[in-house]
């Protein structure tokens, strides 16, 4: 039971090595996608900014999956922290079960997907091949996740890491295949994202259901429904999954505006997202890191080193903060390129995107100080809170004044779209900070 006895800590030594597998498990799980825009954009610039739009559309439906199934670290955080090992497969199992159901819907959605098309027509033949594909295997990650939390709860992040990173190498060869050599375009890009998907699920679940976990962690035997465990990580977990639906989907929206208005402004939007969808890593290891961590200290009742893990945690956003920037400041031209990778010369664009992607990497970091508080708050159960403000937030400073310039006046500006994103993020991370003050998110855990 070596093993299972592992303390995570408030020291750096300790929280590194939570976050940093959890970083690099993100980063590879970005990358896939990221991969997918590569290739597209070797094969068609329109391919790529097809998949960039579809992939907004398809993940607002899966993340509201997605959301409730990874909640299930933050309770095999709290059991592990408290020491009660033989709980801590119930909630995966609880997930599992979830996210099992959740292929309905998917498939659903992907079958009428022709009667969901909101693509320009210049995007829609590569999008709806692409969001087809995806949704119909919809359920992917959503299982990923479950079985991921039985590691993540308990800080055993290297197996996750792992488990991503075979994934992403199996999608690089796998896409080099569907797209170019089978010459299937988006359609293939979506189905080497599949069989990587399932690479990953076969690892965890291996794992999970190893003999030593069977024997240390009951992971078999606890496979019992629990309708309060369930009904824990609904709480936990649903309004997390209904602000990312909202979000994602209005972001799909603005997407879909942005195209139809021009396409350089898309073109624009596809490459500084890419930057994005790479980068953003590291926000979703920290919150991650952030909220495994927390749970366990929580069950310890040891709010002191939590303290201790939000600073470090903010120390950490501004060093990843510096590291995006000094590659878009020495040489954002060779950035451009690299990120882009398209056969088409859009130099034109290039004042542009350099603006677009100095204003990124203000906002990842902005994004992963502000993750890195919501991953306390999530730990403490006070996922409610976080969710309303950021959402408030998103919708007064980013949605509303995006949809007046266009409807308005006509108008639609990428540069304008990410400055309004750094005023949104700048207001959730104070309010945010003011919860955490308040203590109220620990003491309803007493």
């Amino acid at each position: 039971m070596r093993d299972a006895c592992k303390t995570i800590d408030s020291s750096l030594k300790s929280i590194l090595n939570v976050t940093l597998p959890m970083i690099l498990a993100a980063m590879s799980t970005n990358l896939m996608c990221l991969i997918d825009r590569f290739m597209l954009a070797g094969y068609s610039v329109d391919s790529m900014t097809a998949a960039a739009i579809a992939v907004n559309f398809i993940y607002s439906f899966t993340c509201l999956f997605t959301g409730v199934a990874s909640s299930a670290e933050v309770l095999v955080g709290r059991y592990n922290g408290s020491k009660q090992y033989e709980r801590l497969a119930a909630p995966t199992w609880q997930m599992i079960y979830m996210s099992a159901f959740s292929c309905i819907p998917c498939f659903l959605i992907a079958y009428f997907s022709d009667y969901l098309n909101l693509y320009p027509a210049h995007y829609a033949k590569d999008g709806i091949a692409f969001q087809k594909m995806l949704l119909y295997f919809g359920a992917l990650p959503a299982i990923e996740l479950a079985f991921a939390s039985f590691f993540v709860g308990q800080g055993k992040t290297k197996i996750i890491t792992m488990s991503v990173v075979i994934g992403a190498i199996s999608n690089i060869a796998l896409d080099y295949i569907f797209i170019y050599l089978l010459n299937m375009g988006c359609r293939g890009a979506a189905i080497a994202t599949v069989i990587a998907e399932f690479i990953q699920v076969f690892i965890l679940a291996a794992l999970f259901f190893s003999k030593s976990n069977r024997t240390h962690y009951k992971t078999f035997q606890n496979r019992a429904f629990n309708k309060n465990l369930f009904k824990e990580c609904f709480r936990i977990g649903l309004p997390v999954s209904l602000s990312n639906f909202i979000m994602i989907f209005a972001w799909y929206l603005m997407a879909i505006t942005i195209g139809h208005t021009s396409k350089d402004e898309a073109t624009v939007y596809s490459v500084c997202s890419a930057l994005y969808i790479f980068f953003i890593f590291v926000a979703e290891g920290v919150n991650k890191g952030a909220s495994a961590i927390s749970a366990n200290m929580i069950g310890r009742r040891d709010l002191k080193s939590i303290e201790k893990v939000r600073k470090i945690f903010v120390k950490v956003s501004i060093f990843f903060g510096v590291i995006f920037a000094i590659p878009l400041a020495i040489c954002p031209e060779w950035m451009i390129k690299l990120i882009s990778m398209v056969p088409d010369d859009i130099s034109r664009l290039y004042p542009e995107i350099k603006i677009g992607l100095v204003l990124m990497a203000v906002n990842i970091t902005c994004e992963t100080w502000l993750y890195s508080t919501w991953g306390i708050l999530i730990a403490g159960g006070d996922s409610k809170y976080a969710t309303i403000v950021d959402q408030v937030c998103f919708w007064t400073t980013v949605c509303v004044p995006m949809f007046v310039l266009y409807y308005a006046w006509g108008y639609t500006s990428v540069i304008a779209l990410y400055t309004f994103v750094t005023v949104w993020l700048t207001i959730s991370q104070i309010l945010l900070h003011r919860r955490y003050k308040s203590l109220k998110w620990y003491n309803k855990m007493a």
